[in-house]
């Protein structure tokens, strides 16, 4: 079979799965399954995989998805505790109080409070929360939907307490990937290639939050300002007075993602990035600096209802803040290597040496996923410290488990499917495998421009940053060793891109929509999102392709 056919049916099960969802419209987990059945029709007929390396393959491709699902569990579990004690509501009567010039509160919100959000939970969270903050401070639905969207974009990848990276990368570039790679001998352990790649991701989305502050203070005016405020020249003029704060807080919160991504991993940079940036940003508007002289309000903007307004008003402002404190610095704690504290919980090993027999080695140590700590003990602690009743933690959970069952499978689905594909590559007829055959088409001096669309495709369709991770990234690198680029650069790209695509996802879109009630309006939202979308994607693009002439293919 000639390289180009193998090419067309290695794709077969990921264009399965973008058709079924863009469109034919079904949900994320019935379109997974239907890839995974194309990809081991494939695997067992046109590559003739041993059926028990195939089952050993898509087994272990399932129970790698298990670590994601614990760390989903945790998150959401925490968020819902957090929203039922009235944490939340309090959060957003407090930045109302300080703060009335809707400039500001954008940034805020959206250069701190979201990627706050996204970095301690992820998975649709910053959308879910984010977005009706906004409209509980006056904006309007779609001003809300479409903002929060575009903001909270570069925050995915580094954000879900690393998951994207050491979740949905990890999950299929493991250590068989990377042995006979050609790397550097230091980046043969997984833990070693998944902290480089973070680091370099760190680079283009804390470039791309650098500019989000001004774009997004542009865009507030240019597109929903007054009828007399929105022509180029007259939003230029209003955003001008709160370009120094943007400026400010968008380097803020960019270079602060973009260091702790290269010295700390992947787990911390967005919540991180999120608490420095909103904790200067209060401190600028108390202070005054940098502040706009006149407020400006959209004509939208009429205040919070009641029902948004609600929160424990009998709650310190502090005690809503704690959970989140508790989890950074818990995290931070246990990532930082001088400490000491990680080892220890690794000693608990959850591990199935040879999966049915096979070359294939399943490890799972539950007590470095964030899911299972910091973010369930905090959300038990949250209850007790917030004084929620008895009923509205049973609620939690319920609602917890609820969400998680259904995000489980479409993840297990996930995972499986891209180890399928990626493990079609032992077989009998020595036929390169379904990864290697799309790695081909994608190889060439050009992959660094293109590599974060793809990653943004991915998105768009499957609506979750780990999921195009999961089914790209490894295409990404075979790509770029056939290339003689650096891989940990081509899969950082890859990772990048996928962020940007999720303010494009036609699941987040509708998601946010429900949210916010509003009608029929997925169409207007995705219109004006391509522009800021397009825009990123191209910027990020072309730093790869610039940085990818001064580093080597070893890293």
């Amino acid at each position: 079979m000639s390289t180009s056919l193998l090419a067309l049916a290695g794709a077969a099960p990921i264009v399965t799965v973008l058709l079924l969802m863009a469109w034919r419209r079904w949900p994320a987990a019935r379109a997974m399954g239907a890839g995974w059945l194309v990809a081991s029709a494939l695997g067992l007929a046109a590559w003739r995989m041993r059926p028990l390396w195939w089952l050993a393959a898509a087994l272990y491709g399932a129970l790698q998805a298990l670590d994601i699902i614990l760390i989903v569990f945790g998150a959401i579990l925490l968020m819902n505790h957090l929203r039922r004690s009235g944490a939340m509501g309090r959060i957003r009567q407090h930045l109302g109080e300080r703060v009335q010039d809707a400039r500001i509160q954008l940034l805020l919100i959206g250069l701190g409070l979201m990627p706050l959000l996204e970095g301690v939970a992820g998975f649709g969270t910053p959308a879910a929360l984010g977005a009706p903050l906004l409209t509980g401070l006056g904006f309007s639905p779609t001003a809300a939907a479409t903002l929060g969207l575009m903001f909270n974009s570069p925050n995915p990848p580094l954000g879900a307490a690393g998951v994207p990276v050491n979740g949905g990368i990890g999950a299929v570039i493991d250590a068989g990937v990377l042995q006979g790679a050609g790397l550097s001998p230091d980046l043969l352990q997984p833990a070693a290639f998944l902290r480089q790649v973070a680091a370099w991701t760190g680079l283009f989305t804390g470039s791309t939050q650098a500019l989000m502050g001004m774009l997004g203070v542009y865009l507030l005016v240019r597109w929903f300002g007054a009828p007399e405020e929105r022509s180029p020249r007259a939003a230029w003029r209003l955003c001008r007075p709160a370009l120094p704060v943007a400026l400010a807080l968008g380097l803020l919160a960019g270079s602060t993602q973009g260091l702790v991504g290269r010295w700390l991993g992947p787990e911390l940079p967005a919540a991180l990035a999120g608490l420095v940036t909103l904790a200067v940003g209060l401190l600028l508007a108390r202070r005054g600096w940098l502040m706009p002289r006149t407020p400006w309000r959209p004509p939208s903007a009429q205040g919070a209802t009641p029902s948004e307004r609600a929160g424990n008003a009998s709650m310190s402002v502090a005690l809503a803040w704690v959970p989140y404190a508790l989890v950074v610095t818990l995290l931070l704690l246990t990532r930082l290597p001088a400490l000491g504290l990680r080892e220890p919980l690794q000693t608990l090993v959850l591990r199935w040496p040879r999966v049915l027999g096979q070359d294939l080695s399943w490890t799972m140590r539950p007590l470095t996923l964030p899911g299972v700590f910091p973010f369930i003990p905090v959300a038990v602690l949250t209850g007790w410290l917030q004084r929620m009743p008895a009923g509205s933690v049973r609620a939690a959970w319920g609602a917890t488990l609820r969400q998680t069952t259904r995000i489980a499978v479409t993840l297990m689905l996930a995972v499986s499917l891209a180890q399928v594909m990626i493990r079609s590559a032992q077989n009998p007829a020595q036929l390169p495998g379904m990864m290697q055959a799309l790695s081909q088409s994608l190889a060439g001096p050009l992959q660094p421009l293109l590599a974060p669309w793809l990653g943004a495709l991915g998105a768009f369709v499957t609506g979750s940053n780990t999921s195009s991770n999961i089914l790209f990234s490894v295409v990404q690198f075979e790509a770029a060793g056939r290339s003689g680029l650096s891989r940990t650069l081509m899969v950082a790209l890859q990772n990048a891109g996928g962020g940007l695509g999720t303010m494009l996802s036609v699941v987040n879109i509708a998601a946010v929509c429900g949210v916010l009630g509003l009608q029929r309006s997925e169409g207007e939202l995705l219109r004006r999102l391509l522009v800021p979308a397009a825009l990123l994607a191209t910027l990020v693009g072309l730093m790869g392709l610039l940085t990818s002439r001064l580093v080597t293919g070893l890293f």
